[in-house]
């Protein structure tokens, strides 16, 4: 019997020691005031973020855009030289004939 009351016993402390514990857990007031805490903490963090970054960002599609136009323009240099010696071959071709037909008139 001695031994069924120390069960008994141990097990309305665990009851006790439950409620308290319950008890404690519902005096605790959940009030939101840390959501919105951390909410504002990381918009800040993002803005922060973006602030660093964004020149970065410019400045790398800037220089992006400009070797394109870059780009082009070489390629329409290399075009362009090629014409200028195609035009240069006719213009000696047409000098020739000239100078030939000039000799036999």
């Amino acid at each position: 019997m001695g031994e069924k009351r120390g069960v008994e016993n141990s097990v309305q402390e665990s009851i006790k020691e439950k409620m308290e514990l319950a008890d404690s857990i519902s005096e605790t007031v959940y009030d939101g005031t840390a959501d919105w805490q951390f909410l504002f903490i990381v918009i800040i963090t993002i803005f922060i973020t973006l602030l660093l970054l964004m020149p970065k960002i410019y400045l790398r599609n800037s220089i992006y855009y400009e070797s394109r136009a870059i780009d082009r323009l070489e390629t329409q240099y290399g075009a362009l030289l090629e014409e200028h010696k195609l035009l240069s071959r006719k213009v000696e071709g047409l000098k020739v004939k000239n100078q030939i037909l000039d000799t036999i008139f």
